[in-house]
C-alpha cells in the first residue's frame, strides 16, 4: 500500500544544509498499522510530512498504491499532535469533521452520514454541536481522529497523536486506535516517541537511526491481535519487544 524508496530530505537556508533524512526505504502492507520510534529530533516528522505529500522531498520517491505521492493524495489523511491548531474553534464539532468531505464533491446527506459514524466510532455521537473549546483535550483529539476516519482514507497518518494529553487519556485513545484499525482495516503509519506504544500499538515497529535518518531496524511485533491495558503490558513477550527496541533506540542515539 505504501512503498518508500531512497527518500531524502535536506533543508537548506540562511547560509545552513541540514540533512534531516537519508536513504529511506521501507514498506507498509496494506491494513498494516506501523509504529515508528527514534531518538528526539531524529526526523520523524519531516520523514512523515514528506509520506503525506506536506513536503517535497529532495531525494527518493514515495508511492501510495503505486502511484507516485507529489502533494496531498486523496487515499490518504493525517492526525497531528497539536489538536488544538489543527482544529477549527469557531466552527462546531461536526463542522470541522464535515470540512474535508467538501472537496469531494459528495451530496449532503453522504457527508452527514460519513460525519455521524465517524463521531459514533470515536465516542462523541453527542457532541457535534460542540465547540472543541468546550471539550477536553483527549476528547478534542477524538475529533480530529474521526475528521481522518470521516476522510475514508486508505492510510492513516498519525504523528504523535497522544503526545499532549494524560497518561489516562493517552491509554483509552491507543485503545481506540487498535479498535478502529480492526474494525475498518485501514493501513496506518503511527510516529511516536514512546516506545511502550509502539510495541503495545503497532504489528511492527521500525527504529530510526539519529539524523541524517536511515532505518536502523525493523522489529515485528508478535503478540496477540487482541490486547488490552491490564494484560498485555505485563506479558513477558511484550518485555521482550519493548527492552530490545530501547537497546535499538539507544544505539541509534550513539550513532552504532
Amino acid at each position: 500500500m505504501l512503498d518508500v524508496h531512497g527518500l531524502g530530505k535536506v533543508y537548506e537556508g540562511s547560509g545552513r544544509r541540514t540533512e534531516a533524512v537519508r536513504d529511506l526505504t521501507f514498506s507498509v502492507a496494506a491494513g498494516e498499522l506501523v509504529c515508528l520510534v527514534g531518538p528526539s529530533g531524529c526526523g520523524k516528522t519531516t520523514l512523515l510530512k514528506c509520506v503525506g505529500g506536506l513536503l517535497a522531498p529532495t531525494a527518493g520517491e514515495v508511492r501510495l498504491a503505486g502511484r507516485t505521492v507529489d502533494g496531498p493524495p486523496p487515499g490518504m489523511a493525517f492526525v497531528f499532535q497539536e489538536y488544538g491548531r489543527s482544529l477549527l474553534p469557531w466552527m462546531r464539532v461536526g463542522q470541522n469533521v464535515e470540512l474535508p468531505l467538501k472537496q469531494k464533491r459528495l451530496s449532503r446527506e453522504r457527508r452527514r452520514a460519513l460525519v455521524a459514524d465517524a463521531l459514533e466510532s470515536v465516542g462523541l455521537a453527542d457532541a457535534a454541536g460542540a465547540y472543541p473549546w468546550q471539550l477536553s483535550g483527549g476528547m478534542q483529539q477524538r475529533v480530529a481522529i474521526a475528521r481522518a476516519l470521516a476522510y475514508e482514507p486508505e492510510v492513516l497518518l498519525m504523528d504523535e497523536p497522544f503526545a499532549a494529553v494524560d497518561a489516562q487519556t493517552r491509554a483509552e485513545l491507543e485503545d481506540l486506535v487498535r479498535r478502529l484499525w480492526r474494525e475498518r482495516g485501514i493501513t496506518i503509519l503511527f510516529v511516536t516517541h514512546d516506545i511502550d506504544e509502539a510495541v503495545y500499538l503497532g504489528e511492527r515497529v521500525l527504529v530510526l537511526s539519529a539524523s541524517p535518518t536511515v532505518v536502523q531496524q525493523q522489529l515485528k511485533v508478535d503478540l496477540p491481535v487482541e490486547r488490552d491495558q491490564l494484560h498485555t503490558r505485563v506479558d513477558p513477550r511484550f518485555a521482550e519487544l519493548r527492552t530490545r527496541v530501547y537497546e535499538q533506540v539507544q544505539a541509534a542515539k550513539l550513532g552504532r
